[in-house]
């Protein structure tokens, strides 16, 4: 378990390269709306990268420069909570659309979902510490943004998304962001928890504690 908590997002970024090179290789034996839902989940397995790796200090912009932690490195997230939360996220609420690819309103959760990372690392983070970036920014404009604009041109130029989709798709998303992101991170949250960030990961947030 320590291995997989210290080296989760280094396997996430191992299995993205290794879904992209599959999809593209098998690119004409594949239903292309499966094919971009696979991409949709390389697309936050290498966000998840960008944010708990290389540059990797996202433990320090939510515990600094968001909550104020006073035990910034481990409260109120820990490694132990990030893993457990993004795994569910990558492994659960992204990957099931590129299991199950008809069912449109699945597929469209994860979409909007990185829709609102663009918001929240563009917007709300960047506003908070004052910078032009944060870790899962780079990752949310040049992945999830070109990634959900083609999924949704896809089903509407198709006329494979029906209006009961978008309500579904869209309360399944918030759904998903109330139990993985919020309820996950008060859940999971322990101001005793052995599990630390390193310096690193913190990050240089705290001068503006």
């Amino acid at each position: 378990m320590n291995m997989v908590r210290k080296h989760w997002q280094d396997f996430g970024l191992l299995l993205g390269v290794g879904v992209s090179l599959y999809v593209l290789l098998n690119w004409g034996m594949i239903w292309e709306l499966r094919g971009i839902a696979g991409f949709s989940f390389v697309s936050i397995l290498i966000h998840q990268f960008e944010e708990y790796r290389w540059p990797g200090t996202f433990g320090g912009l939510f515990n600094i420069a968001i909550f104020k932690s006073t035990r910034p490195d481990h409260y109120p997230l820990n490694p132990h909570s990030a893993m457990i939360i993004n795994l569910l996220i990558a492994y659960i609420f992204y990957l099931l659309p590129v299991l199950f690819p008809t069912v449109i309103w699945l597929g469209l959760a994860p979409v909007f979902m990185g829709f609102f990372q663009i918001v929240w690392h563009g917007v709300f983070a960047n506003l908070k510490i004052r910078s032009f970036y944060n870790p899962g920014l780079f990752t949310a404009i040049f992945l999830h943004l070109p990634v959900g604009i083609w999924y949704i041109t896809y089903i509407t130029t198709h006329h494979l998304v029906s209006l009961s989709d978008w309500i579904t798709g869209t309360v399944y998303f918030v759904i998903a962001v109330y139990l993985f992101i919020i309820q996950g991170n008060i859940w999971l949250k322990n101001v005793q928890s052995p599990y630390s960030f390193t310096k690193k990961q913190l990050g240089n947030y705290k001068d503006l504690h």
